[in-house]
């Protein structure tokens, strides 16, 4: 007993005077602390001493990717993000999060690939479907948008974005009844939603119902919202 005890005490006692290095899992833990800090320099650091002692680890990989594209290193990220793919191509989250670097970037192909993967792979990641949504609005490929916004509200029932982005592409494939059931289900989850009364409005307006269109304008006009004052000049004005 006193062995051993005198054994643990050397151990400690040597560590205290040469200093024992932090485990990976204890590195681990720091980074993400520092990610939770808003601390991005210092977590990029704090990963690195982890992938000098394993370049390998998942986790830290993926961890340091999001923290340059915090940083706003989107071509760092890209890279530590592919050689976490690299290392397991059965995790979705570095598909993912390059997706989104790729988005950053305006490289549009490469982040519907990297969308459509994690959706492949792992089907029930509401912001997957939602940011290729996005993406496919944003390339008027409305009915796709539309599949994927219903889609990512079955796994997030709440998500008045989602309803917003329903909305607009309810809309835009000319189908304003829908677009203002969704667009009132995000007001009612979010009730100074300034966009989503600012579309509205405009749903309001498609079916020829003014005086509920400009009351709506004037909602998103009163919630600062950009684009109502020149919505309302342009209908309502007269």
């Amino acid at each position: 007993m006193r062995a051993k005890a005198g054994l643990q005490f050397l151990i400690i006692f040597s560590c205290f005077l040469l200093g024992c290095a932090p485990s990976e899992e204890e590195l681990l833990t720091e980074g993400r602390n520092f990610m939770g800090a808003n601390n991005y320099p210092e977590a990029v650091k704090t990963f690195n001493q982890l992938l000098d002692k394993n370049p390998l680890n998942y986790p830290a990989l993926n961890a340091k990717g999001v923290a340059l594209l915090r940083l706003g290193q989107l071509d760092e990220a890209i890279t530590i993000f592919g050689t976490a793919i690299n290392s397991d191509t059965t995790n979705y989250r570095a598909f993912f999060n390059r997706g989104n670097a790729y988005r950053l970037l305006g490289q549009d192909n490469e982040a519907m690939l990297d969308y459509d993967y994690v959706i492949n792979i792992q089907p029930d990641i509401a912001d997957a479907y939602a940011n290729r949504g996005a993406l496919l609005f944003k390339y008027q490929e409305f009915d796709r948008a539309l599949f994927d916004f219903q889609f990512a509200l079955q796994l997030e029932p709440n998500n008045a974005l989602l309803y917003l982005n329903k909305g607009k592409a309810e809309l835009r494939i000319n189908n304003p009844e829908d677009a203002i059931y969704d667009l009132k289900k995000a007001i009612e989850i979010q009730p100074d939603y300034g966009e989503a009364y600012y579309w509205l409005g405009l749903a309001e307006l498609a079916k020829d119902n003014k005086p509920e269109g400009c009351e709506y304008l004037l909602s998103a006009q009163s919630l600062n919202f950009e684009g109502a004052s020149e919505a309302i000049g342009q209908n309502c004005n007269q």
